[in-house]
């Protein structure tokens, strides 16, 4: 699967998070999902060119409405985050944070809709992953805050490992 197609879809499921409509140019097909009692939903996809894409993803309503993704694809790992009122404007930094305690800072680009974390920090991204807590948090970017109770994570991270078996079968 090349860059960017992986990339494309990063963005296509972070907009099906919050905008479904986007969803409908996507050529993959939904092959399994599962969903947390905290919102998050996990998909196993597979595009028309036989590749098989991982995502997990929750939209976020309260303060600052936005919608959080996170796509595996075999070493690839990327966040994407849509703001549902306005487009990023510029790259910056992704900080994931709590009362002074910083659980994770990524380079973001902007995407279209998104803020996008670049397949360059995969390692770093999912380091990072690994290492949020199921509470909830600040993430800040380009000056702008959101707020994410990132609650039922820990159940999502294990869906997102059972759905990277299952693409690779």
């Amino acid at each position: 699967m090349g860059v960017m197609h992986r990339f494309s879809y990063a963005l296509i499921c972070s907009a099906w998070t919050i905008i479904p409509q986007i969803a409908l140019a996507d050529t993959s097909q939904v092959i399994k999902s599962w969903r947390t009692d905290a919102g998050w939903l996990t998909e196993l996809r597979q595009h028309t060119d036989g590749a098989r894409v991982c995502a997990t993803g929750k939209a976020f309503k309260e303060g600052r409405p936005f919608g959080l993704s996170i796509v595996k694809s075999g070493p690839v790992t990327l966040i994407t985050l849509v703001d549902e009122k306005q487009p990023p404007s510029r790259a910056g930094k992704m900080t994931f944070s709590d009362q002074g305690t910083t659980f994770g800072d990524l380079f973001v680009m902007p995407a279209g809709p998104a803020f996008a974390t670049t397949e360059g920090e995969s390692e770093q991204t999912w380091n990072t992953i690994n290492r949020l807590p199921a509470q909830p948090l600040s993430i800040g970017i380009d000056g702008s805050e959101y707020s994410a109770d990132l609650t039922g994570i820990d159940q999502a991270r294990e869906q997102l490992k059972v759905c990277e078996t299952e693409a690779s079968r």
